[in-house]
């Protein structure tokens, strides 16, 4: 396991390239510490479930840096889901959307995080992402917090600093599957916000 500071000179380069060999990187979100990979590595996926000891009826979460790539990886878009980026993406809020086949769900956020966001966005990857924590346990605030909890390291850890109490809470989860849109996790968005959001 490579150890940086998220600042540090050589960090932004080491994570690109930990992405493009389907590595895995644990490192800050603007709500939790998470693991990801990228989207289309069934290595590194198979990886976040069993460093977390994840059940694998739970899905991963998929992170991008915009709809269109979103789209482009096998989510479908709507005007919902346009409507609701455009009012609070980048940031904390997850929207479960149907995939591109109309058989299965996946949850999609723009991360407000500059870091990740920038590596995203250079890089041109969706990412695969779960929170830095064994699965059932609470979230990490902490980079040592998240790497004590894992049944395995990751190949790049990247040191944030601390990750403040109003920004720990994990992100707002919202289906747009069902009609009207249902309310699967609270966090710093109210179902009422996003409601009053859709056109």
């Amino acid at each position: 396991m490579i150890l940086l500071p998220e600042n540090a000179p050589e960090a932004l380069e080491a994570a690109k390239e930990c992405l493009r060999k389907g590595g895995v990187i644990a490192l800050a979100t603007e709500t939790v510490y998470g693991l990801l990979t990228r989207w289309d590595s069934s290595q590194g996926r198979e990886r976040l479930y069993a460093m977390k000891h994840r059940p694998a009826s739970k899905r991963l979460q998929m992170l991008a840096p915009s709809v269109e790539a979103a789209a482009k990886a096998g989510v479908r878009s709507s005007a919902s889901l346009e409507a609701l980026a455009r009012r609070f993406w980048p940031g904390p809020l997850t929207l479960v959307v149907p995939d591109l086949s109309g058989t299965d769900t996946i949850g999609l956020r723009i991360p407000r995080h500059p870091f990740l966001l920038r590596l995203m966005e250079e890089t041109g990857l969706v990412c695969a992402a779960t929170s830095a924590n064994l699965s059932g346990n609470p979230p990490a605030t902490t980079l040592q917090e998240g790497l004590k909890d894992l049944a395995l390291p990751p190949d790049l850890a990247l040191d944030g600093g601390v990750i403040s109490i109003t920004q720990g809470a994990a992100s707002t989860v919202v289906s747009l599957v069902a009609q009207p849109p249902v309310l699967l996790r609270q966090g710093t968005i109210s179902l009422s916000e996003v409601l009053h959001a859709l056109p």
